[in-house]
């Protein structure tokens, strides 16, 4: 297990995608977007998966890795790597996540991130 916060999924049993990986290892950021990672602040991904997993009841286990500083959004990975947006505290246990928008992939959801798109 990696030693910093933006793998804390691990914990959990979770492989980051490596899309995911390369953009920290080649320390890439998002620039100008309203996005950040979470892993940048200590604590806050056990904070964010505890809401979504536990106090919102997702039946999906969702691992979240990026927040939105204007919307509060949070973009998290499902264990297929999709990205899916929790955009408000409203319960999660009755989303039909096979209708719900999601992002194929990492790479989608950080173009759209860097240029505002999301």
């Amino acid at each position: 297990m990696t030693s910093d916060e933006f793998y804390t999924g691990e914990k959990f049993g979770f492989e980051y995608p490596e899309e995911y990986k390369n953009i920290k290892t080649k320390g890439e950021i998002f620039g100008e977007s309203k996005w950040w990672f979470i892993g940048s602040s200590e604590g806050l991904f056990d904070v964010a998966y505890d809401l979504v997993n536990k106090d919102l009841k997702s039946k999906l286990r969702l691992i979240p890795f990026a927040k939105s500083q204007e919307t509060n959004a949070l973009a998290c990975f499902d264990d297929l790597y999709n990205v899916y947006f929790i955009v408000n505290n409203a319960p999660l246990n009755r989303i039909n996540w096979k209708k719900r928008f999601k992002l194929n992939c990492f790479s989608d959801f950080y173009q759209g991130a860097i240029s505002g798109l999301y």
